[in-house]
């Protein structure tokens, strides 16, 4: 069987940056001299692909939730919203605090997908969403 050491559900992963006072919004995985280790993005256009459920000083273990279709997880939100209202990352470029929140694209452009809002949201609240993968151009 090839499928060995593989892990299933949330998983401790270093932490690149200090996430100690950061929950609920999404990080990526990057490469820090061979070892993997999550930050939250450093481009609005990075691979977020898990939700962080408790943050870790940096070089700590935070516990992290793979993004997976099949179950819905709530991430910060940026703006507000409705259900069905396609996810993008935050522009964090822009605005460091929006690091890792998600929010609906308004202006003309290509995002990565991160999900599909299942409900209404405003600003700053923990929007229940659909992870789903792909681009979207508005």
């Amino acid at each position: 069987m090839s499928q060995s050491n593989t892990n299933e559900g949330d998983i401790l992963l270093t932490t690149g940056e200090d996430l100690s006072t950061y929950a609920d919004v999404l990080v990526a995985p990057y490469n820090s001299s061979g070892l993997l280790v999550v930050t939250r993005p450093a481009a609005n256009n990075d691979y977020a692909l898990y939700v962080l459920v408790y943050g870790a000083p940096a070089a700590g273990k935070a516990t992290v939730r793979p993004l997976n279709p099949n179950r819905t997880v709530r991430v910060t939100a940026k703006g507000a919203g409705n259900p069905g209202d396609l996810l993008v990352l935050a522009d964090g470029v822009t605005t460091a605090a929006d690091k890792g929140k998600v929010r609906k694209p308004t202006t003309t452009g290509t995002y990565r997908l991160v999900g599909v809002a299942e409900e209404a949201f405003v600003d700053g609240q923990l929007v229940r969403m659909r992870p789903t993968f792909g681009s979207v151009t508005i």
